[in-house]
This record gives C-alpha cells, sequence and structure tokens, in this order.
C-alpha cells in the first residue's frame, strides 16, 4: 500500500501541467503522447516509460500563474469557510465572532493554500490527463487520496502549526508537543463520523466537478464548496455537543 501511494504520488508531481504537446500538434487529445519539459525528443523518449523532471521544470510549475491563483484560492476561501465556521459555534456571534480564535484560521489558511490550492492543482491535472472516466477520477480522489492524502496531512499539519504558534515557546517545546498531541487526539477522534459526512457531501459535489466543471476550474470549484462544508460539519458537531450536553 505505502509502495503503491509513494508511486501514485511521483505520478502526480508530473501531471499534465508537467508536459507539453509537440508544436505540430492543433489539439489535444487523451492519446495524444506528451513530452515532460526538459526531456530529449525521440523514437527512444517517446517509447520510455520513464519521466524527467528537471529542477527548471519544478520552478517553472511552481511559478505557474494558474498554480498560485489556486494557492491564493484556496487560502482566501479557507479563511472564509473558518471564520464562518466558527461564527457558528461561537457563544459571542458575530463575524468574525468576538472570540475568534485567529491561530486556528490562520493555520486552515496554510492548509487551504498548500493543500487544497496547491497540491489539489496537480492532484486534479493528474486525474483528468490519466483517466478518461470521470467516476474513475471521482472514485479514486474520494476513496483513496482523501482518506491516504488528505486527511493525513490535514492531522499532522493543522495541529503542528496551531501548537507551534500557540506556545510560548514556538515549535518544538513541551508545551507545543503537548498542545498537538491534544488537537491531534480530538481531531484523530472525528475522522471516522468525518469520512461518512465527507463522503455524503463531497461525492455528488465533485460528480458534477469531474463531468462539467473546466480542469482549470476545478480547484476553485472544490475551494469554494469547502466553505458550505465547513459551515455544515462545523453546524453539526455544534449540534451533536449540545445533545450530549442536554442529555
Amino acid at each position: 500500500m505505502i509502495r503503491l501511494l509513494v508511486a501514485l504520488l511521483a505520478a502526480i508531481l508530473h501531471s499534465s501541467s508537467a508536459f507539453v504537446v509537440p508544436s505540430s500538434c492543433s489539439s489535444l487529445a487523451h492519446n495524444t503522447v506528451l513530452y515532460p519539459r526538459g526531456c530529449v525528443r525521440g523514437s527512444a523518449a517517446q517509447s520510455s516509460t520513464s519521466l524527467c523532471m528537471s529542477a527548471d521544470t519544478v520552478i517553472e510549475q511552481l511559478t505557474d500563474p494558474a498554480f498560485l491563483e489556486n494557492v491564493a484560492t484556496g487560502g482566501a476561501l479557507a479563511f472564509a469557510g473558518d471564520v464562518i465556521a466558527q461564527s457558528l459555534t461561537s457563544e459571542e456571534p458575530g463575524f468574525p465572532p468576538r472570540d475568534w480564535d485567529k491561530i486556528r484560521t490562520a493555520a486552515f489558511v496554510a492548509f487551504g493554500g498548500l493543500y487544497t490550492g496547491g497540491a489539489q492543482h496537480f492532484i486534479f491535472g493528474f486525474l483528468n490527463a490519466s483517466f478518461d472516466d470521470a467516476v474513475k477520477r471521482l472514485l479514486l480522489n474520494q476513496f483513496v487520496l482523501i482518506p491516504l492524502c488528505y486527511y493525513p496531512t490535514f492531522l499532522f499539519m493543522v495541529p503542528t502549526l496551531r501548537a507551534g504558534w500557540e506556545a510560548e515557546g514556538g515549535f518544538g517545546s513541551e508545551e507545543a508537543k503537548a498542545r498537538q498531541e491534544e488537537l491531534f487526539a480530538e481531531v484523530f477522534g472525528k475522522i471516522p463520523s468525518t469520512l461518512l459526512r465527507n463522503w455524503c457531501f463531497w461525492l455528488p459535489v465533485q460528480f458534477v466537478q469531474f463531468n462539467f466543471v473546466p480542469v482549470d476550474l476545478q480547484v476553485t470549484y472544490c475551494a469554494a464548496f469547502g466553505v458550505i462544508w465547513n459551515a455544515i460539519l462545523s453546524w453539526s458537531t455544534s449540534e451533536a455537543t449540545a445533545s450530549q450536553k442536554s442529555a
């Protein structure tokens, strides 16, 4: 399973954004031969299944305006989503709420920018370039990438950032480590129920995405629905907490 995941991630890094089409081609079809930028083109290169990626190619991809726009969009919509989510569950109403946890929002913005906007720029490019069938893209994303990439990244990144920024001693301090473990346990305990809600919400949303939304708008589409997802999740969590207290 680990080898499969590593191979999949390696393929994603060589997604459609890392390729160019020969100038003689006027249109791109699914069976078009794609050449990695910076690779030698010839009969041997065309028949080879190996991919090459130079440092220049990596820099070119990470400075691509489309990539940077998706990172900014993911971060901005994560900001909006978390502020709305906190407003729905706050005991001091307002927008933003008076007890606004700015550090939590900052951690979500970082995750939204790097994963929702950044990583999914390549993930969606890979899925759309590699699979003709929209249902295959949907199933691979929701039942492989979400459980094995999205949630592990979230579980590591958000508690680590929150703990490090909250602790007076900063990252690596005993206070930060204790807080990270506390946040990790809190989030990890909700993963099974969250994953079920995730599939109820995201399967129809991403069915539309992979069937009808243009590739260059899919990250924005997904991030926009992420705002709604955060609101629903926060509301349902607060309702469950209130029910437990009343019981």
